[in-house]
Order: structure tokens, then C-alpha cells, then sequence
């Protein structure tokens, strides 16, 4: 609990503080196979999404919110990605729907969800911030944080949080090195 309330503090911050743009959150979701594994009384995906159902509702009405899933829809598949609530939307209850139908299935393409979003960001003139909740570490052959580098050093203006659940030691390494390379806080 402690940690989801920082998140919130983070997701606080950095959105009320953009001043006349409208503040943005696109959250990524790990649905990947691993996520069907215990962590603790609960599986990982019950634990993200009930993480996502205590965040995503207190994010301030005035942030707009977005939604993008990896491994959701197919086995074996480093391009099953998919946005599924576009960035900008108000719609909460439709995020929670789509977080709530969530079956992990498939693949972790951590490099190519965070490039996928980023470039609905390109162009835009107020900082988003990206939220990817993960238990592991990339599974398609991408570098995901000198990705997370890459597109900063490219202009695209995120900052980049990362929330995970029961990793093993080198995973938390990788997802520590993806919210560094963004900008942002591991949780």
C-alpha cells in the first residue's frame, strides 16, 4: 500500500504542474503468461489490476487517461500490443473495463509497447506520463531501457514510472534501469 500511495504522489505531481497543456497518463499492462503466476493469495494480474483500480480512479478528473496492453491476445507473439484506450480520454470506467477483461496469454515486448506509445506522444507540447505495471523483464529481444533513452534523447517529451510485482532480481534491474532511463521512479 505504501508504494501505490507514492505512485499516486508521483502521478500527482508531475500532472498538476504542466500549467496551461492538459495533463496526461497512458498506462502499459503487462498481460504477459508470467502474469498468471502467484504473488503471495492473489496472481500477479489480480494484484496489477487492483492496483490499477485504486490508481486510475484517483487520478485527478482533469488528467487525461490512455490505456495500452502487451500479451493479452496471443501466445508467443512479440507484437501483441495493442492501445486500447487512446491517450486523451476521460472515460475511466471505460479503462476499467479494459483493465478488467484483461487475460494474460502471451509475450513481455516491453521495448515495443514503450516505443508503440511513445509515438502517439511525438509532437505533443505537454509531458505524459507513462505507467507500465510489469512482474518481468523484456521477452522479445528488445533493450527497453536504452529505448526509454532513446525516445528521450529524441524529444518526446514522458516521464516514465514503473511498477513491479514479484520480479526476480534481474528483472527489477531492468525495470529499475527503464524508469531512470525516463525519467521517473520504480515502485
Amino acid at each position: 500500500m505504501k508504494a501505490l500511495r507514492m505512485l499516486l504522489v508521483f502521478l500527482a505531481i508531475p500532472l498538476g504542474a504542466r500549467g496551461a497543456a492538459m495533463p496526461e497518463a497512458v498506462f502499459i499492462l503487462d498481460a504477459s503468461g508470467s502474469m498468471t503466476e502467484a504473488a503471495g493469495a492473489q496472481t500477479k494480474i489480480e494484484a496489477a489490476k487492483a492496483v490499477l483500480a485504486q490508481v486510475v480512479p484517483a487520478v485527478a478528473p482533469e488528467v487525461k487517461i490512455g490505456l495500452a496492453a502487451y500479451g493479452h491476445r496471443r501466445e508467443n507473439d512479440c507484437t501483441d500490443i495493442e492501445v486500447l484506450v487512446p491517450p486523451g480520454n476521460e472515460d475511466r470506467a471505460a479503462v476499467m473495463a479494459r483493465i478488467a477483461a484483461m487475460q494474460p496469454k502471451g509475450m513481455t515486448p516491453i521495448s515495443a509497447a514503450i516505443t508503440q506509445v511513445a509515438g502517439l506522444l511525438k509532437g505533443r507540447d505537454a509531458e505524459t506520463t507513462i505507467v507500465l505495471v510489469s512482474d518481468g523483464e523484456e521477452t522479445c529481444a528488445g533493450d527497453p531501457c536504452a529505448v526509454a533513452q532513446s525516445l528521450k534523447t529524441a524529444g518526446v517529451k514522458f516521464v516514465m514510472h514503473v511498477v513491479g510485482f514479484a520480479v526476480t532480481d534481474k528483472a527489477k534491474a531492468q525495470l529499475e534501469c527503464i524508469a531512470q532511463a525516463g525519467g521517473g521512479k520504480y515502485f
